[in-house]
Parts: structure tokens; C-alpha cells; sequence
């Protein structure tokens, strides 16, 4: 995962701009070791003229995943042309995807021949966030993807001179944002004044215009909102008042008396069922693929030798997996089993935060007994059983991460604050600790007990599962008292919601490490997939079918058709619950003190 900075300030009379400034000091000085720690592969900084009364700092650092060599950052494709991109992303499929060149090198020169920086970003089929100069206009573009994978933050000074554009900030970097993955967002550098225009990836709505007036209001500037990029393929407005006799004849057949695993089988035997659940493993398999199989074959240790000009034959592993066990993840393992090649090992991270056993309560802590048995560890170890009788051929390396509270509070109040902002609530502390801690991927193997630290570059994660496949208890409360539409309405906008809840938070976390989280259940066309499914399709979660089943009811069955057995009926367990990182008495909303 790539750190990606740029400033842009006004040049003042005597020539000096707060762009060589800020290189010195305050914002880039703050941001500049987290940027750092992004992308282990080289570092780089690029001062230059942009227009008339505007100077530029750019600067980058470089994790390769693409290309049969690293590509340096800030990327120019002449001093004639002036263009400089920053592009912290994977272009995975579509038209401008490759297989020898680096995607950055791509996007460039495509940026600088169409003139059309807009048009260009719709053929991107891929993770990202970006930022680029485009001379022959003098404006800067800067943006997410539609979803939202990638982190980007932008400030604006009180008196309007510098705009600041990270990946990743500071707490003491006061009145930063995230940039809202709405749409691509320009400032005309031939004006006296920062402006700003927004091109929407959607038609705008009521979501909309809030996000965009919270952005007017954090940058205290107005937005210029154009028409939309996109128009929608899938109508969401359609109504789902309630599915058809005919629609869940086959769910209203069950034997509920049976166990889950009998009625998964059952259900399984329905042709339509059974076409579902091929076409989600057909699209899985194909998101999963292609996030194991793009990236140079080295581990993050053997990477260095690498670029040191050694001959390098690595066998380590290369992938890793946030692991709970429960159902997201044991999906992605089995699956990514069958593109990572048989002699390579496969990371399983599952992270404990420290509980403390004590049956007296009057008795002292030197006297109670450290308990590392936490709900996410006792699933994670029955999954990894299932995975080892599916995947006899496969080494799997499950890593026990069992962090002590000294340890989280040490971290939490020094280190993970920055990275979470400027996000503050109890949630954003709980997921960005346990994620931070998780993807640092440093415990010990079971069942030696050895020291073992992930060697892995790539994480996959299990994010967008619950949205896409309503897998939350409140999912099931919703169906229950207002029925079918607002179901759907709901699991149409947790989807939006998600870059502004989960993934930029997460993508800073998990890229303080030096590796890269890449998100199988969220890739463009499985996602466009599974919005075409009715939601009654997708999940049932009625009185006749319980926890552990009803939800995510599709994804669960996609699992047993591949072999899981327990974990296809796990109930959801939010993961700051099953690590034991977080307190169920606190409000999660709440902004907490410990940051």
C-alpha cells in the first residue's frame, strides 16, 4: 500500500510558498513516519511550479504489488508535459489492466493522452485513491474509488493558502477529513482562489447532499456538484414489498426440525439455490484470484534482497488471512487455497487481547491467570481443523496474536490514535486496535508455541460480507418490524456507508505495517452480482431461520458447498467482540478518551 502526500499553496510576493515551507514543518513533518511506514519500497519527493500563483509538493512511498519492477513515486512523464500522479492503488481487471506493466506507469500515460482524467478512472476496475497534477488545465484531481477502499484526507488552512492531500494524517494535524468517496473532486489552479468541483460517481441524493454540505463545512468552502459520471445499472429504488408465494415456496418447504447442516442440504438441492451459489463462487473465485495472484513473488523479507540485486528463490508465504474462523474468512481461505501455489505457506492471523481470570476477586493480579481464550480464538482454532481435513496438501501457519493490556494502551495512546484519525469514537478505537494488532501479524504458531512473525505482504480481509449478504442483528430486526423494502433500502446503504464507517480507517491500520489489505467480497462485479439478488436471495433472517443460519443465508451455503461444515453455521460475531478487545457497557457511538 502506497503513502501518497501533496501541498499546494500560494506562492507569496517575495516568492516563497508554503509548500517549501510546509516540507520543513508542521503538516508534512507530522504525517511524514506514518507516510513512510506505508510503502518499505522507497520513498521520494518532488517540488515543482504548478501554475502562475501555485506551488506543489508531492511526495510518495512505494509498496510494489504490480509490475515487473517497483515504479517511484512521485510518477512525471516529462518535464515537458508537467504531469505528476500519486496513485495509491491496484488496477486488478478491466482494460487497463496488466500483467507486466505497473499500473501506476498505465494510468499515466492514459491520464496524459485522453486528456480526460475523469473518463480514464471509469475504466479502472480496482482499489484506490489518487492524486494528480494535469498541466495542459492546471487542475488537480483527487479522489477514492466509488467504494471507498483506499484512504485519502485533505485539509484546507484558515486563510485558504494550502491544501494538504494524505493517505494518512495525525492527531495534531487539526481540522483534517476524509475525502468522501462520492466522486472525483478538481481545483482549477488558474484561479486567485482554491475552488473545489465535485464529479459524482451516483445521482445525487439526501446522503449526498449531506456528505457534500459536511465537507463544505470542514473545508468552510463551497462545492461546485456536476453531473453525475455514472448512470446507475441497477434501479435500487425498486420496492421488495414482499417476495411472491412462489419466490420462498422452496424456504417455506424446510424441515425445520432437521439440524442446520440437514436443511443446508436440503436447500442446496434446489436448482435456483444451487445456480446462486455457483455464480457467487464463480465471481468469488475470480475476486480471490486475482488479489492473490498480482504481486511479485517475494515476502516482505526476501523482497529486500531482492532490489539489492540478489537471486532470490522465496517460498515463504506470501498471503495472509485476518482469521476469525467464522464464516468470511474460512470462505476466503478455502479459496484462496486453490491459486497459491501447493509449496507456499498460508498465514492464518488470529489476535486475543488479554482477559484476566479471577475467580477471587480479592486476589491480585500476579495471582490471576492471563486468559488469551477469547470466542475469536476458540473458532478460529475449530476452522482451522476444517481447513487442514479440506486442504490436507496445504501448510497453514495459524498465528496466535495475544496482546497484553500494557501493550494495547502503550500503542493505542502513542500510535494507533494517529492512524484511526480523524476518526474518535468507541468503535473506530476498538477495530482500528484490534486490526492494528492483528495485521502486525507477530505471535506465536500453533500448537509449537514458536515465535512467529507473518513474512506475508498482502492481508485478506473479510470486509463487506455482512453488508452485501445482511449478516447484522439489526438486519433481522429490521425484516421483522418493517419488512422487506426497508431491508433492502438497508443493505443498500450500509454499502455506501462503508468507506465512511470501516475502510478508510481500516486501510490506514493495516497499511502501518507495510502490507496491503485487499478486500475479495468487495471487487466491482461480485458486488455488482450480489446488488441484483433480491434480498430475500440473499439472506432470510425470519423466525424460522435463527442466528447462524437465516443470516448471510447464501454465503453460508457457498460454504458448505465447499466443504465447510461448522463454520458455514458460526453465528456473526462483531470482531471487536470476539478479540475482547471492547467493553459491550460502553456506547460504541461515544467519542473515547483513549485516543
Amino acid at each position: 500500500m502506497c503513502g501518497i502526500y501533496c501541498s499546494v499553496s500560494r506562492r507569496e510576493q517575495n516568492g516563497v510558498s508554503k509548500a517549501g515551507i510546509d516540507s520543513k514543518s508542521t503538516e508534512w513533518t507530522k504525517c511524514k513516519d506514518a507516510m513512510n511506514a506505508r510503502g518499505p519500497d522507497g520513498t521520494s519527493e518532488l517540488f515543482r511550479r504548478l501554475a502562475k500563483q501555485w506551488d506543489g509538493h508531492f511526495a510518495a512511498s512505494i509498496l510494489w504489488m504490480q509490475g515487473r519492477n517497483p515504479v517511484m513515486q512521485p510518477c512525471t512523464d516529462s518535464d515537458v508535459n508537467g504531469n505528476v500522479l500519486l496513485w495509491n492503488g491496484d488496477v486488478f481487471n478491466g482494460s487497463l489492466a496488466s500483467d507486466t506493466e505497473c499500473d501506476t506507469t498505465t494510468l499515466l500515460k492514459r491520464f496524459s493522452s485522453s486528456q480526460n482524467v475523469v473518463a480514464t478512472l471509469l475504466e479502472v476496475q480496482g482499489p484506490y485513491s489518487f492524486i494528480y497534477f494535469n498541466k495542459s488545465d492546471n487542475c488537480l484531481y483527487f479522489g477514492r474509488d466509488s467504494i471507498g477502499r483506499h484512504s485519502l484526507l485533505i485539509k484546507l488552512n484558515e486563510d485558504k493558502t494550502l491544501l494538504t492531500l494524505c493517505s494518512v494524517g495525525n492527531k495534531n494535524v487539526k481540522n483534517i477529513t476524509e475525502v468522501p468517496a462520492i466522486g472525483i473532486f478538481v481545483t482549477n489552479l488558474n484561479c486567485e482562489e482554491f475552488n473545489l468541483t465535485c464529479y459524482p460517481w451516483k445521482e445525487p441524493n439526501l446522503r449526498f447532499t449531506d456528505i457534500i454540505e459536511d465537507l463544505e463545512t470542514s473545508l468552510n468552502m463551497d462545492i461546485d456538484v456536476k453531473e453525475t459520471i455514472v448512470k446507475p445499472e441497477i434501479d435500487n429504488s425498486i420496492l421488495y414489498l414482499d417476495p411472491e408465494i412462489k419466490d420462498v415456496q422452496y424456504l417455506k418447504n424446510i424441515d425445520y426440525n432437521q439440524n442446520f447442516s440437514q436443511i443446508m442440504e436440503q436447500l442446496l438441492e434446489n436448482k435456483e439455490v444451487y445456480q446462486r451459489v455457483e455464480n457467487i463462487l464463480r465471481f468469488l473465485r475470480s475476486s480471490v484470484e486475482v488479489r492473490v495472484r498480482k504481486k511479485p513473488n517475494y515476502c516482505r523479507n526476501c523482497i529486500s534482497l531482492y532490489l539489492n540485486g540478489e537471486e532470490v528463490n522465496c517460498k515463504h508465504a506470501k498471503i495472509g488471512i485476518l482469521f476469525s474462523g467464522g464464516l468470511d474468512s474460512a470462505i476466503l481461505a478455502v479459496i484462496a487455497n486453490q491459486f497459491v501455489p501447493e509449496n507456499e505457506e498460508i498465514d492464518l492471523i488470529n489476535v486475543a487481547f488479554e482477559k484476566i481470570k479471577n475467580p477471587n476477586s480479592n486476589c491480585t493480579k500476579e495471582a490471576a491467570t492471563i486468559n488469551y481464550d477469547v470466542p475469536d480464538r476458540k473458532t478460529g482454532k475449530q476452522t482451522f481443523t476444517e481447513l487442514e481435513r479440506i486442504c490436507p496438501n496445504r501448510r497453514w501457519n495459524f498465528i496466535q496474536v495475544n496482546v497484553m493490556q500494557v501493550e494495547l494502551q502503550n500503542y493505542r495512546s502513542n500510535h494507533i490514535c494517529n492512524l484511526v484519525y480523524p476518526l474518535r469514537t468507541v468503535l473506530d478505537e476498538s477495530l482500528g486496535c484490534a486490526v492494528w494488532f492483528a495485521s502486525k501479524a507477530k505471535g506465536v504458531l500453533m500448537p509449537t508455541e514458536i515465535p512467529y512473525e507473518s513474512s506475508c505482504r498482502i492481508l485478506l480481509l473479510g470486509m463487506g460480507a455482512d453488508e452485501l449478504f445482511g449478516g447484522y442483528m439489526r438486519h433481522r430486526t429490521t425484516l421483522k418490524h418493517k419488512g422487506w423494502d426497508m431491508l433492502a433500502q438497508e443493505l443498500s446503504v450500509e454499502l455506501e456507508r462503508i468507506s465512511e464507517r470501516n475502510l478508510g480507517r481500516d486501510d490506514r491500520v493495516v497499511s502501518d505495517h507495510g502490507r496491503q489489505s485487499r478486500l475479495p467480497y468487495l471487487d466491482e462485479n461480485f458486488v455488482k452480482y450480489v446488488q441484483t439478488l433480491k434480498p430475500w436471495e440473499r439472506c432470510y433472517p425470519t423466525d424460522q431461520m435463527p442466528v447462524g443460519l437465516g443470516d448471510k443465508l447464501l454465503l453460508r451455503l457457498v460454504a458448505r458447498r465447499i466443504g465447510l461444515q461448522s463454520a458455514a453455521n458460526f453465528p456473526k460475531r462483531a470482531f471487536q467482540f470476539g478479540s475482547r478487545i471492547a467493553n459491550s457497557k460502553e456506547n460504541a457511538k461515544d467519542v473515547s478518551d483513549r485516543l
